[in-house]
């Protein structure tokens, strides 16, 4: 009889599997994008692990580059990565970090290290395992990520002194086609309105408010997905 695969494994095959291929590839974007930049390889992979968000990081090379006074970078920084904090406070309560004995350094750690992938990941898996293994989950799962995010940033940053950058950079656009697949897989109704809906929008308004309509589709996805997704519960309570 095959036997169940425990938490932590699950979540280092998961890690590995299209999630980490998703991640991976936005990375290698990364590590191209810091090679061009001229930016150290080993200032490029610590800021990877440091800060753990694409925009957060992009800034980072933006700015450190053209030679950024130490409080408009980590300001700016910061800032852009304010933008995750309610799925942070989200991810925490899926794994009801409280609940474990571990210190407050560690729970600061698990709580850095959450992304979009990771809460996504945390999202599905919290219907297949019980509260209590949700922890060790997010800790195979955020193993196999660091570790394959970091060795393609190497090799994105490696490859760009060997390869035209027009083809290093292709991978690049595997991470939004992931995430739109990730979505539109979840179980809940309101996640798939609003990502159909926000790209639908997003395309008709941009030649009226351009960068600023992808910030306005994702207010109005997101609100059409939270309208439809309670009109549904009103009429299953009703029913």
């Amino acid at each position: 009889m095959k036997m169940k695969d425990s938490p932590f494994r699950k979540g280092v095959l998961t890690g590995f599997g299209f999630p980490g291929i998703g991640m991976s590839a936005a990375m290698f974007g990364y590590g191209v994008y810091a090679g061009e930049a001229g930016l150290d390889i080993y200032i490029c992979v610590a800021s990877l692990l440091v800060l753990w968000s694409m925009p957060g990081m992009v800034i980072f090379v933006s700015l450190y580059t053209i030679g950024a006074p130490i409080i408009l970078l980590f300001t700016t920084v910061l800032l852009a990565n304010v933008r995750q904090f309610f799925l942070v406070l989200s991810g925490m309560t899926l794994i009801n970090i409280h609940s474990h004995k571990i210190s407050f350094i560690s729970k600061l750690l698990w709580a850095h290290l959450i992304s979009p992938t990771g809460w996504a990941e945390l999202s599905k898996a919290r219907n297949e395992l019980e509260e209590k293994e949700l922890l060790h989950f997010f800790k195979g799962l955020t193993l196999a990520l660091v570790t394959i995010t970091s060795l393609t940033t190497i090799i994105g940053y490696k490859l760009y002194y060997l390869l035209p950058s027009d083809i290093v950079s292709i991978p690049v656009f595997i991470m939004p086609l992931y995430l739109t697949i990730l979505m539109l897989r979840a179980v809940e109704i309101y996640y798939r309105v609003a990502v159909i809906s926000g790209g639908i929008i997003c395309p008709i308004l941009f030649p009226y408010f351009g960068d600023w309509s992808l910030i306005i589709a994702g207010l109005c996805g997101g609100t059409l997905g939270l309208a439809v997704n309670h009109f549904l519960n009103k009429s299953k309570a009703n029913a």
